[in-house]
């Protein structure tokens, strides 16, 4: 049986803001809870949306190595945002952090985010060959 891994703890990424862990491992699988561009010196949302993709990305790199992965295993995104204008931001960061391992991708404009946030992503990736060794060896 496959166990499941959690994990809420990931140096030089801002602790959850709330009750939940940064990523679930599962199966050869990593699932990334929604990531925001939180400058982790103030706690709080990067003043400008640039920033805050280049923030999001950041973390989401640092998130993915921490359960041996990357960006270019990501199978998966779904993007929250507040505003829709701020698409083709969204799509200029895509193009530039995944550049020819674009995921599938859902966006979807929400009413609100955590701490008047105005984007969010969360990922599903697929874990590298010795990653997955390395999980199966630990639950055995």
């Amino acid at each position: 049986m496959n166990d499941i891994r959690r994990n809420s703890r990931i140096d030089g990424i801002p602790e959850p803001t709330g009750p939940f862990h940064w990523t679930a491992e599962w199966n050869g699988l990593a699932f990334v809870s929604g990531v925001r561009g939180i400058d982790p010196l103030t706690g709080q949302p990067a003043s400008d949306d640039a920033r805050r993709l280049e923030l999001i990305f950041e973390h989401l790199r640092r998130i993915l190595a921490s359960v041996g992965s990357s960006l270019e295993q990501v199978l998966s995104s779904t993007v929250y945002v507040t505003d829709m204008n701020v698409r083709p931001k969204v799509n200029d960061a895509y193009i530039k952090a995944f550049g020819l391992h674009l995921p599938t991708r859902t966006i979807v404009q929400v009413a609100a985010l955590n701490q008047n946030d105005s984007i969010e992503i969360a990922v599903i990736a697929a874990k590298t060959a010795a990653a997955r060794d390395d999980s199966s060896q630990k639950s055995s």
